[in-house]
């Protein structure tokens, strides 16, 4: 009786364990999808680890601000405030053409919808990245005055980079070179 209870828990911890991976894999999968980026996705799970491959790329490929140069498609939706605190979040949605200038500046050429209310404006703002191809991207939006930071992470040797903000909202924004 003892044995089948041992072998019982077993059983149910493998078939939870295989249930969570396999919802995390399918997950992957979702989110792969709905960018278009199945294989990329799996390749960068792959890459996870204790890669030598990939740990050797990391050290081929150091990046700093000149990663990020040029012009770059930005794409960006979420919910942010509508207001000064303690406004409500509202949704929130965004294209833009962003030049950066490999020095830590970039030009924010946006059209962007907060709560439907839709806005087209040139803003100003820097940029820093750090040697790991994380860094930060700033916006100065200037009516009302305010700055909205991001966290952003590079990919694909600066043609690619990602961005969360930083400042109270739930924002991700997608950026991609286009020159």
């Amino acid at each position: 009786m003892h044995t089948e209870r041992l072998t019982m828990k077993s059983h149910v911890k493998r078939t939870l364990t295989a249930a969570v991976l396999s919802v995390s894999f399918v997950g992957l999968l979702a989110v792969a999808g709905l960018t278009g980026r199945t294989a990329e996705v799996i390749r960068n799970v792959q890459a996870q680890g204790d890669n030598p491959t990939a740990d050797a790329h990391a050290k081929v490929f150091p990046c700093s601000t000149a990663t990020l140069t040029g012009r770059y498609a930005i794409r960006g939706e979420g919910v942010v405030p509508g207001g000064p605190p303690p406004a409500p979040m509202v949704p929130f949605a965004v294209v833009a053409l962003d030049t950066l200038d490999g020095q830590g500046q970039v030009t924010d050429a946006d059209t962007a919808s907060v709560n439907g209310v839709v806005v087209s404006q040139v803003n100003h703002g820097t940029y820093t990245v750090n040697e790991d191809c994380s860094g930060t991207l700033t916006i100065n939006i200037p009516t009302p005055p305010f700055q909205l930071t991001h966290n952003l992470v590079i990919v694909d040797k600066g043609n690619e980079f990602y961005l969360i903000a930083s400042t109270p909202s739930v924002l991700t924004i997608t950026g991609k070179r286009v020159d």
